[in-house]
């Protein structure tokens, strides 16, 4: 009986659908949505502009607009989902837009974006009144703005001295805002510096550091860049200062550079070194075979026109001349040192000597002169011949680069114990006949003052010279030795000039030993320890290093 009621309910229940079903068709209206002006959303959500690449699309975006008939779009962006800045990127006549990198790189720095990474971007195109829904991109951009220098000021002055001459000068300080981002990017910034009102056309580097934003000057180096732009020394003068930026592409090479306005500061130079040239020199058979070479030149002495020679002579005879020319040259007719006009050849046996030309009553003196090292320390006091330093025309004092070993030493003229000197206090100040002077083995730069008796012994690492294939079959003779350039006494140069190179290879090594070589990995000047053998074609060449900055050596060859 349950069974056949429930039967019952269910074919009721039934019925009642059917009734309902029909009274829902009866009333059902069914609608098209309406059409949508859309802005597609992109393939990409993220940018990364690459200045490698300016020209590249940054992106492209397309819509769908069955509503307005237009023919006519503006694309707009903001920063915001609001827009409450809204910026025209652009206007289309089709339903599509893209942007090249540069062009998407400048709209994003001009919008006053102050970061780099992930920088929302809102999209949206307009038809006239009707807008678009929107769609957000993330973008990575690349710097445009330069570099600006906050300090010094422009109209600064500074009075350089060489009394401070390590002492720091000022420091160079810029604002870049790249250097606050999170990109994974380095930055090189060298510092130019050049003569005022010259627009950089022959720029000097004065500094270089990557990923920072200041450099510090000593008064030495503010000073090498014053002059070597054109400020003469001891003169003040104006001098123009700007950084250069450089961000290098890894996988292109491709350099972004942008350069600062620059600023200009006034600045006082000082000399580094004398300059006691003259135009007169010694010739002759006992000298340079008569101009075969350069003449012996003559120096400048605390006494107008009278001048000083310190050389070294063969047996053979001299004569005095000025520009290396005989236009204007002098003997001595009655061998009583007394100078003519085109006179006789001056009778001279080998040594070494100082000569004195008086311009200003035509005498001269020669008399026998060396200044040299003599000690346990360098030659068994004497047992072969001393040390002898040579004439520095820069600073007017007697220098030489010495390897001493553990022992004592003294000065000495002439080889001879006659006129020496030691150092009673050991104070570096000479007294003639003083005590001897204690050393520990190493290589020295040794330099007198005949002008109030001191001196310096300077420690030093390395002496350069020249080794390979085309000199001395890679060190079976003695290297070609490079000198100390004096006219540079701050910086670490060193000069070889007219020496004589076969077809072949060679390299720059310190002190006869391979501990410490370089060549040249790039053929670009700069130096790489344990670098390649540079090249050379059979020849005569001088050579100059530059070790002033020690990441960096150069050299140059001519």
């Amino acid at each position: 009986m349950k069974s056949i009621l429930n039967k019952i309910g269910v074919l009721l229940l039934a019925v009642t659908f059917v009734f309902t079903s029909c009274e829902t068709e009866e009333t059902l209206e069914i609608t098209t949505p309406d059409a949508e002006f859309v802005l597609n959303t992109p393939g990409i959500s993220t940018v990364f502009l690459n200045f490698a690449l300016p020209d590249n699309p940054a992106f492209t975006i397309s819509w769908n607009d069955p509503v307005t008939g237009s023919s006519s779009y503006t694309i707009e962006m903001a920063t915001d989902a609001d827009f409450t800045s809204p910026m025209t990127l652009g206007t289309s006549d089709s339903n599509n837009f893209s942007m090249s990198v540069s062009e998407f790189n400048n709209a994003l720095t001009s919008s006053g974006n102050t970061q780099f990474k992930d920088i929302p971007v809102y999209m949206r195109v307009l038809a006239g009144s009707a807008v678009s829904n929107s769609i957000l991109m993330l973008a990575t951009t690349y710097p445009v703005n330069a570099p600006e220098i906050t300090s010094p000021s422009s109209g600064d002055s500074f009075t350089l001295s060489i009394d401070n001459n390590d002492m720091t000068a000022t420091t160079l300080e810029w604002s870049d805002s790249i250097l606050e981002s999170s990109l994974n990017m380095d930055i090189t910034y060298k510092v130019e510096t050049a003569l005022a009102g010259t627009d950089f056309a022959m720029p000097v580097e004065a500094g270089e550091v990557m990923n920072m934003n200041s450099v510090s000057w000593t008064n030495a180096q503010l000073n090498a860049a014053a002059i070597q732009s054109g400020i003469e020394a001891d003169t003040a003068g104006d001098l123009d200062i700007r950084v250069v930026a450089t961000i290098t592409d890894s996988a292109s090479g491709t350099v972004l550079e942008r350069i600062s306005d620059p600023i200009t500061i006034s600045v006082t130079t000082y000399a580094t070194a004398l300059d006691l040239s003259t135009n007169w020199g010694v010739v002759g058979s006992a000298a340079n075979d008569w101009g075969a070479t350069p003449d012996l030149p003559f120096f400048q002495t605390d006494t107008d026109g009278v001048l000083a020679a310190y050389v070294n002579l063969i047996d053979g005879e001299i004569k005095f001349r000025e520009n290396m020319a005989w236009d204007n040259n002098y003997g001595d007719n009655g061998a009583d040192g007394t100078l003519e006009q085109g006179g006789a050849n001056i009778a001279v046996t080998a040594g070494s000597y100082k000569i004195t030309m008086n311009l200003n009553d035509l005498t001269y003196t020669i008399e026998p002169f060396s200044l040299g090292i003599v000690g346990g320390a360098y030659n068994e006091w004497g047992a072969t011949p001393d040390f002898m330093l040579e004439y520095d025309q820069y600073s007017d004092v007697f220098r030489g680069i010495v390897t001493l070993i553990d022992g004592e030493m003294k000065f000495r003229m002439n080889n001879d114990w006659g006129t020496n000197w030691g150092d009673d206090g050991a104070n570096g100040t000479l007294e003639a006949g003083g005590a001897n002077i204690v050393v520990t083995a190493g290589i020295y730069i040794a330099t007198v003052s005949l002008n109030d008796l001191t001196y310096t012994l300077e420690p030093i690492d390395y002496v350069w010279g020249l080794v390979g294939g085309a000199y001395n079959e890679w060190g079976a003779t003695p290297d070609a030795q490079f000198s100390r350039d004096w006219s540079r006494p701050f910086d670490d140069i060193w000069i070889l000039n007219d020496v004589t190179l076969l077809d072949g290879e060679y390299k720059f090594r310190a002190n006869n030993d391979w501990g410490t070589n370089y060549g040249d990995d790039g053929g670009d000047g700069v130096l790489e320890l344990n670098g390649a053998n540079l090249v050379t074609t059979a020849g005569t060449y001088s050579f100059v290093l530059d070790f002033s900055d020690p990441a960096n050596p150069t050299y140059t060859k001519n």
